[in-house]
């Protein structure tokens, strides 16, 4: 596939993440290295908070007026929704040991903090009312292999979110190789007629090692993809046109004697035209969380 320009752009985007400073000061490290998971049986844990890069959040609107079924009389068409996000949120990820070999992995909501702006309208507030009621439940359980290979069927947004938090190489690495991420950011579906540029590009950019003796593994996470096109569909009088990017930039540093990430931080975003109209970005950052709070571990 061809690249369109706003994906070539996210490669230099990757660049600029973090300054000349971001790591210790020590030698390289020339020999391949193997990146695997080392979990201790008391669980590892870590806070991933995401941001909104606009300070009054984003929202999404669903245009339901321009679909025109057979047999529905633009009368009885449903009209617009509007639905904000949050302009904030965390969760835990918590990863615990299994006699197996496989790591666990648990990802619990612990606060989700809404606009200020009040639902415009009742579907909008039981949304807004759903997305609360999180805070403090688990809402994703899986089960990895030691290098973060997702192996639990989930849904694709699900899966997505895990493998983003934990997924390293399945082999060993040198500085300057580039392999591909497992995540699928966009599921256009059966009825989908259109055309799409995918960038998808994770590669080891340095392996420094620090005065005190640990490795730092710095991996840079370039991934995107763009479709545009319509969905086409008997039931409809006519093709519905929609365009849908996402793209996400990250850098992540693994510690690689301890078998844990030290930090991942990045954006995401998301921009749709059509029916469904996104225009959202998110600063995020994983950082360790240690110890994990209790109602974490408890949770359900």
């Amino acid at each position: 596939m061809s690249r369109a320009p706003g994906l070539r752009l996210l490669l230099l985007a990757a660049s600029l993440l973090s300054s000349p400073g971001a790591l210790a000061a020590g030698g390289g490290v020339d020999a391949p290295v193997t990146l695997r998971w080392k979990v201790p049986p008391a669980s590892l844990g870590y806070e991933y908070t995401a941001e909104s890069v606009a300070p009054e959040g984003s929202s999404m609107r669903v245009d339901l007026s321009s679909i025109k079924l057979r047999g529905v009389p633009p009368a009885k068409r449903q009209q617009m929704l509007e639905l904000r996000q949050p302009t904030e949120s965390a969760m835990a990820l918590v990863l615990s040991p299994q006699s197996s070999g496989s790591v666990s992995a648990r990802l619990v909501v612990t606060r989700v903090q809404l606009p200020k702006t009040k639902p415009s309208s009742k579907e909008a507030r039981e949304v807004a009312q759903r997305m609360k009621a999180m805070e403090g439940t688990v809402q994703v359980r899986a089960t990895l292999t030691a290098s973060g290979l997702v192996t639990s069927d989930l849904k694709r947004e699900e899966r997505n979110l895990v493998a983003l938090m934990v997924e390293l190489p399945s082999r060993p690495v040198s500085v300057g190789d580039v392999w591909t991420h497992s995540a699928d950011l966009l599921d256009m579906g059966k009825r989908w007629n259109g055309k799409g540029d995918t960038l998808n590009r994770v590669e080891l950019v340095a392996l420094e090692r620090e005065a005190e003796g640990r490795t730092v593994a710095v991996i840079d996470f370039t991934l995107a993809e763009r479709h545009a096109g319509r969905y086409e569909d008997p039931s409809l009088l006519k093709p519905i046109p929609a365009t849908m990017e996402m793209a996400y930039v990250g850098r992540g540093e693994f510690l690689v004697e301890e078998g844990r990430w030290r930090r991942v931080a990045g954006q995401m975003s998301t921009r749709t035209k059509g029916v469904v109209s996104v225009d959202s970005a998110q600063r995020f950052v994983m950082v360790p969380l240690d110890p994990v709070p209790p109602e974490v571990l408890s949770a359900q």
